[in-house]
């Protein structure tokens, strides 16, 4: 399968030669973020170091501290509203975007120089490129135009790639749906929920994906997903689907020809470590795991003129392997794809830790279910309820729904050790373009209560 690429020179390096060129980038960078950042040189002298001081990749990852979210966001609130690590002159700064707010309280603000902002939407052209996006076709962007950085940076990645962009993010899904037929648009970015959502729109619209659609290549991103999700999308649409990981504060990755799922195994993200120094620790130890280990994605940009920072705790879950993972050959380390999970999201359910993508492959490669939603509280018992409650798709028996109900229960705590409640929503739950968050947790509330 011949290696797609968008940079041919960064991307087709040796190891050795990458390793080198990181080193070389990394060293500037640190200099030019403790040169103009408050935030980083008080670091510094808390850690009693100087950039002088870090000679080596070793002596990065052993001294320089961590930077964490709530350091940007006491930062930013400190000193309105540019904060004490803005690297370039206000005039100098481009486009100023925040976080989506995901995670924890509060939303990041970033801001970038042009070139800057030319770095970002390359990271775009490359995980476009690699999913074989190219010169003259006609794609579906359904992402809402905001503050954060997403849909701007989709948009001229994929317009810088030659690709006519049919923005649809402010249309609903059946009207999407109708833009895809009537022009054969034969590219799809979604996130799994939403490109479930289009699926069983078009169903209902009486659309056969596959035979009336053109749709051939679907990226997807933003949330985890099983291998049979990908298998069956894949059916249902014709199309090969690949995925990418990234992050507003600069991670990236994305999976290489042979896509999300490759031969009934999990593809794998190979990381843009030409654009960024990546980390991949034990959030314990704060040691480097090992091939296929879970850790934690610790990121510093090799380019970041305007808001910079270093080694920045992502808070993702990722599983890491080496860069000979894969045979397609290219020089990066590697991540599995779909198996990305936020450590902030963990639910300690009863005791036992539980990720949200644990229920989702449960709950969501069922064909007849639509959407969920989560609740942890506190019952009238004062005992712990865990409570999933299921939108079906239109014409599903009753019959069929009471089966399914019980099916859902008893996996549920196969898998798990915990019994939940499981229920059917009275009412249609909501569906997320971009990103979603299905669990509540009102346990704090309930206990609240009894006092």
């Amino acid at each position: 399968m011949e290696r797609r690429y968008y940079n041919r020179e960064l991307e087709f390096t040796t190891r050795a030669e990458l390793e080198a060129y990181q080193w070389r980038e990394l060293k500037k960078q640190v200099e030019h973020t403790y040169a103009v950042s408050g935030l980083c040189q008080r670091q510094f002298k808390q850690a009693k170091i100087t950039p002088d001081d870090i000679k080596s990749i070793e002596d990065f990852r052993n001294k320089v501290p961590f930077t964490t979210k709530q350091d940007l966001m006491a930062d930013q609130e400190a000193c309105p509203p540019w904060w004490t690590r803005l690297g370039v002159p206000e005039g100098d700064i481009f486009y100023t975007f925040v976080t989506s707010g995901t995670s924890g309280k509060g939303q990041e603000v970033h801001a970038e120089s042009k070139s800057d902002y030319d770095h970002h939407v390359d990271r775009g052209c490359t995980i476009y490129a690699w999913s074989g996006w190219q010169k003259g076709d006609k794609v579906m962007l359904p992402l809402p135009l905001s503050m954060t950085a997403a849909a701007p940076t989709h948009f001229l990645a994929l317009q810088k790639l030659g690709c006519n962009v049919f923005n649809l993010g402010m249309y609903d899904t059946r009207t999407k749906l109708q833009w895809l037929k009537r022009f054969q648009l034969v590219g799809i970015f979604s996130n799994p929920a939403y490109l479930d959502t289009l699926t069983t729109e078009a169903e209902e619209m009486g659309i056969d994906p596959a035979r009336d659609l053109a749709v051939r290549k679907i990226l997807i991103a933003l949330a985890a997903y099983p291998i049979s999700f990908v298998e069956k999308m894949e059916a249902k649409w014709n199309a090969k689907i690949y995925d990418y990981y990234g992050g507003t504060q600069g991670a990236g990755a994305a999976t290489c020809e042979r896509g999300a799922v490759w031969q009934e195994q999990r593809g794998f993200y190979h990381i843009f470590e030409h654009l960024a120094f990546h980390e991949v620790l034990n959030p314990e130890t704060l040691q480097p795991v090992g091939p296929g280990e879970f850790g934690e994605m610790v990121v510093t940009l090799l380019d970041r003129q305007a808001s910079p920072f270093l080694r920045f705790r992502m808070a993702d879950r990722v599983r890491w392997f080496p860069h000979d993972v894969c045979n397609c050959g290219r020089p990066f380390n590697a991540l599995e794809a779909g198996t990305v999970s936020r450590y902030d999201d963990m639910m300690k359910i009863k005791g036992v830790n539980i990720w949200p993508e644990t229920i989702d492959a449960i709950v969501l490669t069922k064909d007849e279910a639509y959407e969920y939603q989560g609740h942890l509280y506190m019952g009238e018992d004062s005992r712990e309820k865990a409570e999933v409650t299921i939108e079906f798709k239109t014409g599903v028996a009753p019959d069929t729904k009471k089966r399914l109900l019980a099916v859902l229960s008893d996996e549920l705590r196969d898998k798990t050790d915990i019994g939940f409640i499981v229920k059917e929503a009275a009412q249609p739950l909501p569906h997320a373009v971009f990103k979603i968050r299905r669990w509540t947790d009102d346990r704090v509330k309930g206990l609240e209560k009894k006092v």
